[in-house]
């Protein structure tokens, strides 16, 4: 173990030395320990409460520190990978090994002590999914590989001109957005200790806030698009229904990195159709509704999170509210791909993939 971390240290500072040392990112190498406890959110996972999972956490980092990057923020912010591995001390639950991608903020980035939100999406493994003979009894998951999205505010301090030592409290979650029943979701807050190892000395260049951003007077950004989805009617079932619906939204960028934003679409949903018919109702499978919220714009990459009222859906089946939270990436300048995740309360209802023109 001692020597394969010597190894790819020794690795990382190679490439590390290819690189032109005004504009390159510091890379670091991160260790940390995690502890904390099952939030049982609903009734239906009563059964995973009082688990205490623990966790350990491996971290690739690089610390942005170009002209480019500080042009587009004015800060420098670190993005990287991680790799995760929680014991949710719980049987029914088991086991899970997480790879995650993050993107991470900083406040007062050139002192010794620093505070920085994290907010991190990935993939789990997860080792005990529902199964109707073997584990029936977990609600939380029932696919062995499943969406896992978390956010961290982390304290840091600088121990010497490559060390720092990290505190986060963190809120994990995991679902598998809606694809496949049971799906209640496992929420789980930790705290983690730990340190970053940097490969060279810990210093961030001066720059002075010249590019005048001018984000007040840019125009609204509208987009129009569709999007596809599928999911079972009950737990356990292998037959799915097919999701597709339209949207249009506008976005006004009121900051360097946030825009506010609000749209409207329709759908329909013949996962819905089919489970009236069993349930022997008329109402209709369409539903539609209006959202507000806030985007993180981050590059090409933009973070959105949003609340919708529904506008039709005769069914009893749904609150009048819900969530939307989503990923777009900007291919070009008028064309965007990526996936959101439609939520009632602490449920998702369903994952979608989409397409959005830009005007």
């Amino acid at each position: 173990m001692r020597f394969g971390f010597i190894v790819l240290i020794f690795f990382c500072s190679y490439l590390q030395a290819q690189v032109a040392t005004t504009e390159r990112s510091l890379f670091s190498v991160g260790l940390s320990a995690h502890r904390g406890f099952i939030f049982a959110h609903s009734q239906d996972v009563q059964n995973t409460a009082g688990s205490y999972p623990w966790g350990i956490q491996l971290d690739l980092n690089w610390h942005k520190r170009n002209q480019k990057t500080w042009d587009e923020c004015y800060c420098y912010p670190r993005t990287g990978f991680q790799i995760q591995y929680f014991n949710y001390d719980n049987a029914i639950l088991g086991q899970s090994v997480h790879v995650n991608a993050y993107i991470e903020p900083y406040f007062n980035f050139r002192q010794r002590f620093q505070l920085s939100l994290k907010g991190m999406a990935g993939a789990a493994y997860l080792t005990n999914p529902f199964h109707p003979q073997r584990n029936p009894t977990n609600l939380s998951y029932s696919l062995p590989v499943s969406g896992f999205v978390a956010l961290a505010l982390g304290a840091h301090a600088r121990m010497s001109n490559r060390m720092m030592i990290h505190a986060y409290a963190n809120y994990n979650h995991i679902s598998n957005g809606g694809i496949k029943d049971p799906n209640k979701g496992i929420n789980w807050p930790t705290v983690s200790l730990g340190f970053d190892y940097a490969l060279e000395d810990i210093q961030f260049p001066q720059r002075e806030k010249t590019n005048n951003k001018n984000f007040k007077h840019k125009p609204l950004r509208y987009d129009v698009g569709m999007y596809i989805s599928s999911k079972t009617v009950k737990a356990g079932e292998k037959a799915r229904w097919p999701i597709y619906g339209f949207f249009a939204s506008a976005s006004k960028q009121v900051s360097m990195i946030n825009a506010l934003s609000a749209g409207t679409e329709i759908w329909a949903d013949h996962a819905l159709e089919e489970r009236l018919k069993r349930d022997l109702s008329d109402d209709s499978y369409l539903r539609s509704g209006v959202y507000i919220g806030n985007e993180f714009l981050m590059g090409r990459f933009i973070l959105s999170q949003h609340i919708g009222l529904y506008l039709y859906s005769p069914t009893t089946y749904f609150d009048a509210l819900y969530q939307r939270y989503g990923l777009l990436y900007r291919a070009t300048k008028h064309s965007s791909v990526g996936v959101n995740v439609l939520a009632h309360r602490q449920v998702a209802n369903f994952l979608d993939f989409r397409y959005a023109y830009t005007f």
